[in-house]
């Protein structure tokens, strides 16, 4: 292996959440990232380490398998994280939907991620996911106000393995969908203008306020909202065309037989 890295077979030192992305650990070996453990390094600053080499990775090149790995790789540790933080199933948000959301715009942001260290895309997914909790919060206390008074019977939540299969099924092709999406998104999003693309990334990703990307751009308000409404009705125009243009075998992924 170039550089010396790596001293035994790969497979002998793959990680164990990443065994099926062989090209993207190897691609890291070029890189010259040590994929083994250094010398006091724990299994958390381990597993955070190749977390960011891995967007470091999908930044430079967008290769799918990296984007790939890299969701394998953080998805975990970035769960758990969620899950403490939007208190699981009592606040009625989903830990699992907020990990898609927050992917979603890890692929959409790419461009802005920053390695300054070896926890930098912990930090940043973080960052992400906590704005994505924080907005879920606030939309479900407004929605609380529209529900009906009086008592209703709740509903018994306790899955039958049959709908514990077909759960697990629909979170398959959820995933092969969001793969999907976000391809397309990403073509879009290139096609943006600079200007058009750092303006969403600091409303979106970085939760700026509207006055202060107004200063950042050095535009005016009715000039921001402007710009916002027309990269985003650009992106959906082009994904709609895109998924248009798509043969109905690969916009519809049909449940196989039991």
């Amino acid at each position: 292996m170039p550089g010396g890295v790596v001293t035994r077979p790969l497979t002998e030192v793959l990680p164990v959440r990443l065994p099926k992305h062989l090209s993207a650990l190897q691609r890291l070996c070029q890189r010259g990232v040590a994929l083994e453990a250094g010398a006091g390094e724990s299994v958390d600053e381990h597993a955070a380490r190749l977390e960011t080499e891995l967007m470091r990775a999908f930044q430079e090149n967008g290769s799918s398998a990296d984007f790939e790995a890299l969701y394998d790789q953080a998805r975990g540790p970035l769960l758990l994280w969620i899950g403490s933080l939007a208190s699981g199933r009592r606040c009625g948000i989903e830990p699992a939907e907020l990990l898609q959301d927050t992917f979603v715009n890890v692929y959409r942001y790419a461009r802005s991620f920053r390695a300054s260290g070896p926890r930098s895309f912990r930090v940043w997914s973080r960052t992400i996911a906590g704005n994505l909790v924080r907005r879920s919060r606030f939309e479900r206390r407004r929605s609380f106000q529209d529900m009906p008074e009086g008592l209703q019977e709740p509903t018994d939540r306790q899955p039958t393995p049959a709908t514990a299969l077909l759960d697990a099924e629909d979170r398959r092709l959820l995933e092969r969908a969001w793969i999907l999406l976000l391809s397309r998104y990403a073509a879009a999003y290139e096609q943006l203008s600079p200007r058009d693309q750092r303006a969403l990334v600091l409303v979106e990703v970085e939760n700026a306020s509207y006055q202060d990307a107004c200063v950042t751009l050095g535009v005016g308000l009715s000039n921001l909202k402007m710009i916002l409404f027309r990269a985003r009705r650009r992106i959906r125009a082009a994904i709609s065309a895109d998924f248009l243009e798509l043969p109905v075998t690969a916009r519809t992924a049909p449940r196989r037989a039991s």
